[in-house]
């Protein structure tokens, strides 16, 4: 869960999110009641965070002593109107003088233009491994699990087999809920470097690649004759590659990107900066897959030692300073949804995909990501949140979602996962439980979006 700050804890403010120029009505609620009882007097001050002032006090303010109205009894609050007059962070100061003494909270506010406020803020995770290849958990486990720690959907993404994320979509298959498992892969066949995760594909990539098909044989790479025959047919082909970029890594990523876009998937390129005896792809090659526009999108940030991931960083900086728009996901390569104690990843939720989608469906997804509509969040170990890649105005956005928005809507979620749990287990009720959470959640994004 990312953390929640005081004031967050002590007033409720509704709506956060709001469009640009139009009238809202606002409501600012005591939880902490004791902030506002008795108090000798409460003045509400907006400030617009990023404008030029000629001092700090509460007079310059960019709306000073709003004009509000008391909540009626018992609640403690007021509700007060604002149009706010372009696209940025407001900040709600509420002073309050009691006992001689003055307070202050700050409750941030954002107004949006509509392309940003049509969309909705997903968590998701778009690379993650289960019992069926090298992960250590079953997909259902996975989804619950996820779902408890404040995703919107995943995709689990086993070496050489597809159907494990099959597996997780059917142990939910039926139920109406908000969360969403979405099929995938990750993909690197007979002597192929390059990993490939295959996100949301209808079709997979390793039954045309690979002999094996049980899901037992997924360490077994020898190829289909299919695969050895186009192999063959696109190396021939590729005669004018840069040095240090391999014919057989390019046509193996042209045929999995090929195969997966047939599918309506997502063809991104995994931790290319992981060391697996040397770098798993070379630079040159990254940036040819990403240049020729091979693949969708980049694995920003996702499961490497910190060296690796801070080298893949830079790189990604280094190919947008040399003006190539890089599309981003970020990923966990989760092995354990359990916690784990290791050099590389500590835990599952270190390393997410933020997208803003106008809906949390496959296509949706998608679409955002190729548009630029996503960022990613690293979280390590006692350590604040990391907003890296995609455009600096979606970066402010979720900055903001992170500190003001996505702490809230863990709360609810984790009942809606630990239901998942026990409905993946078997457990009498659970389903009716689940759905009724579901449910009563159902209120949050039309309590703090305005659209």
């Amino acid at each position: 869960m990312f953390s929640k700050s005081n004031s967050l804890a002590r007033f409720d403010l509704f709506p956060k999110i709001v469009p640009v120029g139009k009238e809202i009505l606002f409501t600012l609620r005591a939880y902490d009641v004791d902030r506002l009882r008795n108090a000798e007097s409460c003045t509400l001050n907006i400030w617009s965070i990023n404008d030029p002032i000629d001092g700090l006090d509460d007079q310059n303010a960019t709306f000073y002593d709003v004009k509000k109205e008391a909540l009626p009894a018992p609640q403690y609050g007021y509700t007060f109107r604002l149009a706010l007059p372009r696209e940025e962070e407001f900040l709600v100061y509420v002073v309050t003088k009691k006992n001689g003494k003055t307070s202050q909270d700050i409750l941030p506010i954002y107004a949006l233009e509509p392309d940003l406020l049509c969309r909705t803020p997903l968590m998701g995770d778009m690379h993650a491994h289960s019992c069926y290849s090298d992960g250590e958990q079953g997909p259902a486990f996975i989804a619950a699990h996820y779902r408890q720690h404040g995703y919107d959907f995943l995709s689990i993404t086993d070496h050489r087999r597809y159907q494990p994320s099959l597996m997780a979509i059917h142990a939910f298959e039926g139920l109406d809920i908000p969360f969403k498992l979405y099929p995938g892969e990750e993909v690197h066949p007979s002597g192929v470097r390059t990993h490939i995760v295959n996100f949301g594909g209808e079709k997979s990539v390793n039954a045309y690649a690979l002999a094996a098909k049980s899901v037992e044989s997924w360490m077994d790479t020898e190829p289909t004759p299919e695969w050895s025959a186009e192999m063959e047919q696109i190396m021939a082909s590729l005669t004018d590659l840069p040095d240090r970029v391999p014919a057989y890594e390019v046509a193996a990523a042209m045929i999995t990107a090929r195969i997966i876009r047939e599918g309506g998937g997502l063809a991104i390129l995994a931790h290319p900066h992981w060391i697996w005896k040397v770098r798993n792809a070379p630079e040159e090659l990254t940036q040819y897959l990403l240049e020729h526009g091979i693949m969708d999108a980049l694995e920003l940030i996702g499961g490497q030692d910190w060296g690796e991931q801070q080298l893949q960083l830079a790189f990604y900086d280094h190919l947008r300073k040399k003006g190539l728009r890089v599309p981003v996901v970020g990923s966990s390569d989760e092995h354990t949804v359990l916690t784990l104690r290791r050099r590389r990843v500590q835990h599952f939720t270190e390393e997410r995909t933020v997208v803003l989608a106008t809906e949390n469906t496959r296509d949706a997804i998608i679409s955002a990501v190729k548009a630029d509509y996503s960022t990613t969040v690293g979280q390590y170990q006692d350590e604040y949140p990391r907003v890296r890649g995609g455009e600096y105005r979606i970066q402010k956005y979720v900055i903001f979602l992170l500190q003001n928005y996505f702490p809230l809507r863990d709360e609810l979620y984790i009942s809606e996962g630990r239901l998942m749990h026990e409905y993946a287990a078997g457990t009498p009720g659970a389903k009716e439980k689940l759905l009724r959470t579901v449910a009563d959640n159902a209120y949050f994004e039309d309590k703090y979006f305005c659209r």
